[in-house]
């Protein structure tokens, strides 16, 4: 390979296979990916149990899990297994720019609220040493953030849309490995040296040397085994079809434990990924059925490899020295994945004209700008946002509240009364009879049952999460919901149809229920989820009361239905995905990697805070809200029905300090490499003048991109943390493509390799890019 003479790790030149682990690094600082994969990563990955190892952190047992790291769910997406079949690394690459960029855009401005005039806090300084105001640095953020997200916008993604990318970046940890086959991608042959890579994983094979032959089995494999993997994807080509499990002889004309599962998340690949000019949307059915049966297929590997041990056989392949047969035994959590086969385009490589284009990436559109990258793109966002249900409350009495998952910010990080503090604090009269409250849910299909719950805040403990691993909700936190007198509110905007609730986004029915009268501002502001409301009684409560607001749901409950020609019968439900959503009891961990159900199947959003508050103090927090412009609900009277004291561009600091009835804290002091303050364990958000660290820019903040393991001759190079794609010619290129847009040039997408990318040739600012935007 000749892209790869200059690399110089350990095995010299040679076909580098590159994996890309999309983390938000600053939430999740303590995870064992970061830590142990940053200088050592050689030695981690040849390990026996993988690379995980908690005595190998730098942080000690009582503190190195308190991020929740360890629940984090994984995601695993494959490109060119077949090195000829051309769709998926493009369309992987792509979707991994798209993702970091709206998670940028996000986390913009860095400060949690406007800093002060008269701050005590420390100056920030550049890299001249030179200090920068924290007002203008809050100004300058503010502005870079308006512009991003407006190139967002030009591209037709939406503020909705923007918000659902920047949290599948911080709350899912992405392992793609874009080029599986390095070696038949760079010579453009379906085998790596004449062995196909997708006959070469030990399920179903007849013979011990008929796997782990090639590179690209062998690295696949590594990344099972060092993680815990509840969803996958694998890009191939030559048919145009999604396919799921089974695919192996033994289980011929047999369904497959979970098929109903998996067959509601593939027709959801197909319709979001849609049709378009001469190609309708795909197919999708089993693999046996669509496709055709293999032995030593990495999709039914991947599912069955850890609870169907009679087709599983330890491998000991001749090829590049051997591999250790250890490294094919498998503990009961590693491999009970949904990794789906999608077969791209009848063409291995498709012409430029049917790729689609940058234009509307998130639309499931059959027009010019769909095509074989811009739907694959969108197919394996899916998969990122079903891999864990999530609930979130949007609105309090119609006043739009911050998105609950911001970059580089990590609820979990902090004890104490952290949650409490950094909540979403909505202050409301104490005459207001009623308080209107609106939720979604999303990442499932099926809404079984979603209700409110509403109490004082004294009622739980001080930390929602737990304190010693960051579970949330915790233990402590459940018994106290159970055992308090928290009120339950059920939606009140539902229609029971067929036992449930409502559909999410993904359902074949589209989403349910949605606006309360059809209102466009709110079809704008949830995006294309279902909207829940209900209403809540404050008034009964004192004023001064601080409530906690919390809404919950309980999804894809029939999942658990088996089919009736199961093949092997009688085992119930196995995968990762359909237990840890519908199983209490469910407990899996591979690699420090943990999956738990929850009690009583119910998903818990953020909590929102409700302050109760005295009608005398309503002039005086009208008229602040006014000066900050903070959200604000008010009637023709001049009645305040509800402000938001605390709202992340227009908070209200005497609100919140009174609020809070002490001093407020100083914040942390410690740096980034670019001299922005870092949140450290422990540390409160309370502090208007806190700066949380963002997710990277046109200047990295993470020095520690990529860390070199080769793994045999081929080699396996991991990026480690964040993968920072985002740089200089990031700019570059978002600047020439509004241009092009504006001129009516073509943003099409381009079939070219990424290694020939033009961030070697260091543009300036102002160079044209000789090759175009590639």
């Amino acid at each position: 390979c000749k892209f790869d003479t200059e690399y110089s790790g350990p095995s010299g030149e040679g076909c580098n296979n590159y994996v890309l682990i999309i983390q938000d690094k600053d939430a999740y600082p303590d995870d064992s990916d970061l830590q142990q994969l940053e200088s050592r990563s050689d030695f981690y990955l040849s390990k026996e149990d993988g690379w995980f190892n908690p005595a190998n952190t730098k942080y000690d047992a009582e503190t190195h899990q308190k991020s929740g790291w360890k629940y984090l769910p994984d995601v695993f997406l494959s490109g060119a297994v077949h090195g000829n079949e051309r769709v998926g690394p493009t369309a992987l690459m792509e979707m991994a720019e798209l993702l970091l960029e709206a998670a940028y855009c996000e986390s913009l401005p860095r400060t949690r609220y406007r800093p002060q005039p008269g701050s005590t806090r420390k100056p920030l300084h550049d890299s001249n040493g030179e200090e920068v105001p924290l007002e203008y640095q809050w100004k300058e953020e503010v502005m870079t953030g308006k512009m991003c997200r407006d190139g967002l916008v030009e591209r037709g993604v939406t503020a909705p849309n923007r918000q659902w990318l920047a949290r599948l970046v911080s709350t899912r940890r992405t392992v793609i490995i874009p080029t599986a086959n390095a070696l038949g991608y760079f010579r453009n042959t379906r085998e790596e040296d004449h062995i196909d890579p997708n006959r070469d994983f030990p399920f179903d094979v007849q013979k011990p040397t008929d796997c782990m032959q090639t590179i690209a089995g062998r690295s696949i494999n590594e990344l099972f085994r060092s993680h815990l993997f509840p969803i996958g994807l694998t890009f191939h080509g030559g048919m145009e079809v999604v396919a799921y499990e089974w695919g192996a002889p033994t289980y011929y004309r047999k369904d497959s434990p979970g098929q109903n599962a998996q067959e509601q998340i593939a027709g959801a690949y197909s319709r979001y990924a849609n049709g378009f000019r001469n190609h309708v949307a795909y197919d999708f059915g089993t693999m046996n059925d669509k496709v055709y049966y293999v032995r030593g297929g990495m999709e039914d590997w991947a599912f069955a490899g850890s609870w169907d041990p009679d087709r599983v056989m330890p491998c000991q392949p001749t090829t590049f020295g051997g591999y250790d047969t250890a490294k094919t035994k498998y503990n009961n959590s590693t491999l009970r994945a949904f990794n789906m086969l999608v077969e791209t385009s009848d063409i291995k490589e498709p012409p430029q004209n049917q790729l689609g284009k940058r234009t509307m990436p998130l639309e499931s559109s059959n027009d010019e700008n769909n095509g074989h990258i811009a739907r694959n793109i969108r197919l394996a966002l899916l998969a990122m946002d079903v891999v864990e249900p999530y609930v979130s409350i949007r609105t309090v009495e119609d006043i739009k509240l911050d998105d609950d998952v911001v970059p580089a910010v990590n609820l979990r990080r902090y004890d104490g009364k952290s949650h409490r503090e950094l909540s979403p604090t909505v202050w409301v009269p104490h005459t207001l009879p009623k308080t209107t409250i609106s939720w979604t849910v999303g990442g499932s299909f099926e809404i079984d049952e979603t209700e409110i719950l509403v109490g004082p805040w004294d009622l739980l403990p001080s930390s929602l999460a737990d304190v010693k691993d960051g579970l949330y909700p915790s233990t402590d936190m459940i018994e106290s919901l159970v055992r308090s007198e928290f009120t339950t509110v059920s939606a009140s905007n539902v229609n029971m149809k067929q036992g449930i609730m409502g559909t999410s986004r993904w359902h074949k029915d589209g989403p349910a229920p949605r606006s309360r009268q059809g209102d466009q501002d709110d079809e704008n502001w949830f995006g294309p989820y279902p909207i829940f409301t209900a209403e809540i009684d404050t008034s009964h409560y004192p004023e001064g009361t601080s409530l906690v607001v919390l809404a919950r749901a309980k999804v894809d409950k029939s999942w658990l239905t088996q089919r009736a020609n199961v093949g092997p019968p009688g085992l119930g439900s196995l995968s990762h995905i359909v237990n840890g959503r519908n199983n209490p009891n469910y407990f899996a961990a591979n690699a420090g990697k943990v999956i738990r159900g929850k009690r009583d199947n119910w998903w818990y959003s953020n909590p929102v805070t409700v302050m109760v508050g005295s009608s005398a103090d309503e002039e005086d927090l009208l008229d602040e809200s006014n000066e900050y412009h903070a959200p604000s609900n008010v009637d023709t009277e001049r009645h305040v029905r509800a402000i938001h004291i605390n709202a992340r561009m227009a908070s209200m600091p005497s609100a919140m300090e009174k609020m809070h009835d002490e001093e407020l804290p100083k914040a942390t002091e410690k740096m980034h490499d670019e001299e922005l303050p870092k949140l450290g364990p422990g540390s409160s958000m309370r502090d208007e003048k806190r700066t949380a660290p963002g997710l990277g820019g046109s200047k990295s903040t993470d020095t520690s991109f990529n860390m070199p393991m080769i793994l045999g001759v081929l080699g396996l190079i991991i990026g480690v943390g964040l993968l920072l794609i985002i740089r200089r010619r990031r700019s570059h290129r978002m600047r020439m493509g509004r241009l092009s847009n504006a001129n009516g040039e073509d943003d099409g997408f381009s079939m070219s390799s990424y290694r020939d990318r033009t961030d070697d040739l260091d543009l300036e600012e102002d160079d044209e890019d000789p090759r175009g935007i590639q």
